[in-house]
């Protein structure tokens, strides 16, 4: 496989695209946000938790991008690890550009001012790497809808940039499942799809050379249904590149699809799995241990070095439980969901 398939390291890839390894959990490879630098304006896909945001600023101010320059800060979703330093980021740039907006839906919006629960569960996996969340302002959000058209030639253009002499449309595809807030955004140049950022649309990438994926199945709010839906309209779309929340890109139209056709694989069989386990034995602790081999060879990582490893296999095991309907959501957040 050539080297280049996969795109882990932090610094520009393309002429105005930046890739950034957040080092979230002390870690390397675990958490990829992405910046547009232009030329009138910049824009940020995802900020990561609190305890990331200076990691970002550092990055900005080593290449030279200045606060001043962003336009958009634009979320895949409210989970803590994505979005949670939002607040923090937020508060940060608008002391340079006060017009900066949160470019989000309304969903996400609601769910990252009201994180009590979402902060709790987080804290039970992740203990202190959630960091923290705050409410943020309603004048800092820009509300979208996210787009249900996924005709690559009908696409709804939210903004345009330019560089080099070339235009890039924004636009922004609604993909629910992991969550169903979770929304995708697209860049177009030339009337190509240049980049996609997935966040967690299909799957995580925890391999430096395969294309392999791990699931997204995270409690409380997956729908595998949804997820399946939305992984079959993203199969729609040629893109160039497309970037993994967790983590880095994938280069070329054909490995892209090669790696949401290999998700959309994988899927269906973790589910049966999960099922076929529940069936044996319907312990959680029976399930894990049982999905187990089937998820370490996916991944080139450390995961004897890594005690998060085994917390992340138990959300992914307990989220599809829950959309199976063998665990319960709590009735106090049933609220955000149809």
């Amino acid at each position: 496989m050539d080297n280049e398939v996969i795109t882990l390291k932090s610094g520009k890839v393309n002429e105005y695209l930046h890739h950034i390894d957040m080092r979230s959990y002390g870690s390397t490879r675990m958490l990829s946000v992405f910046l547009g630098e232009f030329e009138e304006s910049s824009i940020l896909f995802d900020c990561g938790s609190s305890l990331d945001i200076k990691k970002g600023l550092r990055y900005f101010k080593k290449n030279h991008i200045p606060l001043s320059s962003f336009k958009y800060l634009i979320t895949s979703h409210h989970h803590f690890d994505h979005n949670g330093g939002m607040w923090k980021l937020y508060k940060e740039i608008k002391r340079f550009n006060p017009d900066v907006k949160i470019l989000t839906n309304a969903l996400t919006k609601t769910l990252l001012n009201d994180y009590k629960h979402h902060l709790n569960r987080g804290r039970s996996t992740y203990g202190n790497f959630v960091g923290e969340m705050r409410s943020i302002e309603d004048k800092a959000f820009k509300i979208i809808e996210p787009s249900t058209n996924f005709n690559p030639n009908q696409l709804e253009v939210i903004d345009i940039f330019n560089v080099n002499g070339s235009e890039v449309k924004l636009a922004v595809l609604n993909t629910p499942g992991h969550t169903p807030d979770h929304q995708t955004p697209i860049l177009i140049k030339n009337n190509l799809i240049d980049f996609i950022f997935l966040g967690e649309a299909a799957g995580t990438l925890y391999h430096n050379s395969k294309l392999l994926t791990m699931p997204t199945s995270m409690p409380i709010y997956y729908n595998h249904k949804d997820y399946m839906k939305t992984l079959e309209i993203l199969k729609q779309l040629d893109p160039l590149m497309a970037g993994f929340g967790h983590f880095g890109i994938v280069n070329g139209k054909n490995n892209v699809r090669e790696i949401i056709l290999e998700h959309e694989s994988f899927m269906r069989k973790f589910k049966e799995l999960i099922i076929k386990y529940y069936n044996e034995t319907p312990e959680t602790k029976y399930i894990l241990e049982r999905i187990l081999p089937e998820l370490i060879p996916r991944t080139d990582l450390l995961v004897d070095s890594n005690p998060l490893f085994i917390n992340i296999v138990l959300g992914i095991v307990y989220g599809m439980m829950i959309s199976l309907g063998f665990r319960s959501i709590p009735k106090e957040e049933m609220v955000y969901l149809k």
